[in-house]
């Protein structure tokens, strides 16, 4: 499991989730009749959530040709980032492919929202920027050189849900760990892989750096939902701010290594990092959202690590063993049985 306005909105469809919303939720619902409210849905790592919407009750083909689309650029990320590993291109020199396009067209936002940006709280727009931007793709982009991509489109989106709920208990109160069978189902997940690969020096050092890297998509998440922006706002801040701060590195680093990729290599990074992920991944998810309703979106939007996993396969060699796959089932079956409505 993010970095993008469709990641994003994905997260908000999880948020909806968070036990505590639920709860001020059911108290409206009771005094008022059940046909003026709007449904109501977690997943990894809270943001300002968003009431699902009702699916239409014919669902065209077009919203699952979305989400397929969608879900194939959030696999496809995984992959891009073990392809630059694997091709001893710097994380640093990837983040450029991925936050200069997008750096770049939301710049005007920045400019003419700047005093909306002012006034957040430093730590707030601090807590953001890092949870979603560079830092946060320079974690994953370092745990990709040490652990195949099933692993870390497992352990990234998948693991988000618990620390959501961990920090909001801490902040909260116990409140938020109502649904801890799912958690402690994720739970389980992560210590399946941990327990089975804990004599493999590399694995162990990239899945520290994925849980490292989920635990700051939480905190940006929770950060983003108390913050008030709106998804073209934080996609503005998290791409401007990225850019900035990536490009007095590469100035005293020159990028060779992204110099000297062939034409192949450039075209995969660019239309993944560059188009997909910063930009029509987008598009594609608020449409699907629009055509399938967000709960529907959110739970398919699961199948992330299974296809980022298909595609490891022929592309890498990457083959999960029964413990990648037990793990995987786990924390999996955890997040969809997180994101069932309470009754």
């Amino acid at each position: 499991m993010c970095f993008d306005i469709a990641n994003h909105q994905r997260m908000r469809s999880i948020i909806a989730l968070d036990p505590l919303e639920n709860r001020r939720r059911s108290v409206v619902t009771r005094s008022r009749p059940v046909s003026s409210i709007a449904p109501s849905t977690l997943q990894a790592a809270g943001l300002p959530s968003i009431a699902p919407s009702r699916a239409p009750a014919v669902v065209p083909w077009a919203g699952w040709a979305a989400l397929a689309f969608t879900l194939l650029i959030w696999a496809s990320f995984f992959v891009s980032l073990r392809a630059g590993a694997r091709a001893a291109l710097a994380p640093s020199e990837l983040a450029l492919v991925r936050f200069l396009p997008a750096g770049l067209i939301f710049l005007p936002v920045v400019v003419m929202r700047w005093r909306r940006f002012a006034a957040l709280p430093m730590l707030q727009w601090m807590s953001i920027v890092a949870g979603a931007g560079l830092p946060y793709f320079l974690i994953a982009g370092a745990g990709m050189r040490h652990a195949p991509v099933a692993d870390g489109a497992t352990l990234i989106p998948g693991t988000i849900p618990l620390f959501v709920a961990l920090i909001a208990a801490f902040t909260q109160g116990r409140a938020a760990l109502s649904r801890w069978p799912a958690l402690l189902t994720v739970v389980s997940g992560v210590v399946t892989l941990l327990a089975f690969h804990h004599g493999e020096g590399q694995l162990a050092q990239g899945y520290g750096l994925f849980l490292l890297g989920s635990l700051m998509w939480a905190n940006y998440t929770l950060a983003l939902r108390h913050s008030g922006l709106s998804p073209i706002e934080a996609a503005a801040l998290i791409s401007v701010v990225s850019l900035a701060l990536l490009l007095p590195w590469l100035a005293m680093h020159p990028p060779v290594g992204l110099m000297a990729l062939p034409a192949r290599a450039w075209a995969l990074h660019g239309s993944i990092q560059g188009l997909g992920v910063g930009l029509l991944s987008t598009l594609s998810y608020a449409f699907a959202i629009q055509r399938l309703g967000a709960q529907r979106a959110a739970t398919v939007g699961a199948l992330t690590p299974v296809l980022a996993a298909s595609l490891a396969w022929p592309m890498f060699g990457e083959v999960p063993d029964g413990a990648t796959l037990a793990g995987m089932g786990l924390i999996l079956g955890g997040v969809l049985w997180s994101q069932r409505p309470q009754r």
